[in-house]
């Protein structure tokens, strides 16, 4: 009896260890797979997606940037979707400075800026950009874009009851820089909705009349680059129909003269004749009735000689101009700026509220009281590197000029002489 007993008790203690034992392998097994699979899954989290370790994903600004890194064409498909598919959002593209020479149609992205900038681009294809239905700014810069290559088909939209195939978000376009010399009639038809065109630095000499067509188009246009074009006069009508333009930079061009056309842009607030060989602006050649003009430059003119009597009369509004690094400027007339105030009693005169004046690096050596009134309000007054005469007609600049300069810009004083 008692040795049943006891064989009974060895029966239970070994069942136990090996259960014991079983138990505790399963554990340690169960414990390494767990540990295996947060290792895989870790491992994967890791794991960089394809285009973001060739290029630079910065998810905290949603930016993919690809630029200069020698690419010689756009990503495929599959590339593309796996961009995708990763969940790397992207409101901002950079494929810049790379060796890209034809821009095939684009996969669906919420990509807001697209930039193509300085690379070899010739050909796009039609609907190139119809999947980037959020596209806000588009920079195709710096390529080998001609009018041939440039047809309206590029811009192509989806369908919409108010406009025909429009990308409606698009904002900015930028086709400085390029081989073009004129513009499409129709190319920016499916363009609604654009506020800022650049056409700097291509030749478009002469302007034809399709050119003028196009721009016509852009209703809501805001800024307008033309800029370094060879432009030897701006066409008639060319401001006519964007009545929303407010920028306008002909900076760089061969015009001898003051545009008649600019009197067509009705709401114009910012001017820039910089780099122009103009010698005068007096007689019939002045400025025309610009009423919203707040910002004017007339810089860097190498020929420009002489601002004559009513030479900015008719900009009411003007609050800034620069009339600086003009070599061989002699002579500013002191009626430069004042306007009849009332036609039946000439003498009355107003001039504009003009709160920044910059005449800096000319060659003036005298300056009128009367040229402006008001002087104590301005907010800055650059007189500097002028051979000013020391005479009575300038001696009010040492009794009431000076003492302003002192007080308002006195980084200013150093190089007035």
């Amino acid at each position: 009896m008692k040795i049943a007993v006891k064989c009974t008790i060895v029966a239970i203690s070994l069942w136990l260890i090996v259960n014991s034992t079983v138990a505790a392998n399963e554990d340690d097994s169960g414990e390494n797979s767990t540990n295996t699979t947060s290792s895989n899954e870790n491992q994967t989290a890791k794991k960089p997606h394809p285009l973001c370790a060739m290029c630079n994903c910065n998810t905290e600004l949603r930016t993919f940037d690809c630029s200069s890194r020698k690419l010689h064409g756009l990503f495929n498909t599959v590339d593309w979707a796996t961009l995708n598919n990763s969940g790397v959002a992207t409101d901002t593209m950079i494929l810049s400075r790379n060796n890209i020479p034809e821009v095939p149609q684009f996969p669906q992205f919420d990509v807001k800026v697209l930039d193509l900038s300085y690379n070899n681009i010739s050909i796009i294809a039609k609907k190139a950009f119809y999947h980037l239905m959020n596209l806000e700014v588009l920079d195709l810069s710096y390529n080998m874009l001609t009018r041939k290559a440039m047809i309206p088909e590029i811009f192509e939209g989806s369908y919409n009851l108010d406009h025909y195939l429009p990308l409606g978000k698009m904002r900015i376009l930028r086709l400085g820089n390029n081989n073009m010399n004129s513009l499409d009639a129709d190319l920016f038809q499916h363009l609604p909705n654009l506020e800022e065109l650049s056409l700097t630095g291509n030749m478009f000499n002469p302007w034809d009349p399709s050119s003028t067509i196009a721009i016509g188009n852009l209703m809501w246009l805001r800024t307008l680059d033309l800029s370094y074009m060879e432009l030897q006069k701006i066409p008639f009508r060319l401001f006519i129909l964007p009545q929303e333009l407010w920028y306008v930079n002909l900076t760089g061009n061969l015009l001898t003269t003051i545009p008649d056309a600019l009197g067509d842009a009705t709401n114009l607030k910012w001017l820039s004749l910089d780099e122009n060989p103009i010698e005068r602006i007096q007689g019939d050649h002045v400025f025309p009735l610009l009423k919203t003009l707040e910002y004017l430059s007339i810089s860097n003119m190498s020929q420009l000689k002489i601002i004559g009597r009513g030479a900015f009369s008719k900009l009411e509004r003007l609050q800034e101009v620069q009339i600086c690094n003009n070599p061989s400027l002699t002579h500013l007339h002191k009626e430069a700026f004042s306007r009849t105030k009332d036609e039946d009693d000439p003498v009355r005169l107003e001039w504009p509220r003009i709160k920044k004046l910059y005449l800096n690096n000319n060659n003036l050596s005298r300056l009128d009281s009367q040229l402006l009134t008001e002087w104590d309000d301005m907010e800055v007054i650059d007189i500097r590197f002028n051979p000013w005469q020391c005479d009575r007609d300038n001696q009010w600049m040492m009794e009431t000029l000076i003492p302003i300069l002192k007080k308002k810009t006195p980084k200013h004083m150093n190089s007035v002489v």
